[in-house]
């Protein structure tokens, strides 16, 4: 069940970090919802972890134009593979509790 809860936060500072580079955008926060969960997903459709990151880190991604009726961002990888959403934390909390469900 632990694999459900667990989340990564990272800070994205202007400066960089040791786990971050540089970068010239306004600072941002990113968080990985039950990442150990999503990689078995990731696994079982054989999305290799390195493909996943090159797809996701390499270029900058692109912003759709039209947000969802709820407000949300949709964010594109640029060779298309993968859509990143933003949520707000109270649908973040509804989507993480469907999960478990998913492993039954």
């Amino acid at each position: 069940m632990q694999d459900f809860v667990e989340t990564i936060t990272v800070d994205f500072l202007r400066e960089g970090s040791t786990l971050t580079p540089a970068h010239s955008n306004s600072p941002f926060t990113f968080t990985t919802y039950a990442p150990r969960a999503f990689r078995y997903f990731r696994d079982v459709f054989g999305i290799l972890p390195e493909h996943f990151l090159l797809s996701l880190c390499s270029d900058p991604l692109k912003e759709l134009s039209n947000p969802g009726a709820s407000g949300s961002l949709f964010y594109l990888s640029q060779d298309d593979n993968f859509i990143i959403k933003t949520v707000q934390k109270k649908e973040a909390a509804f989507l993480r509790d469907l999960l478990p469900g998913y492993f039954l």
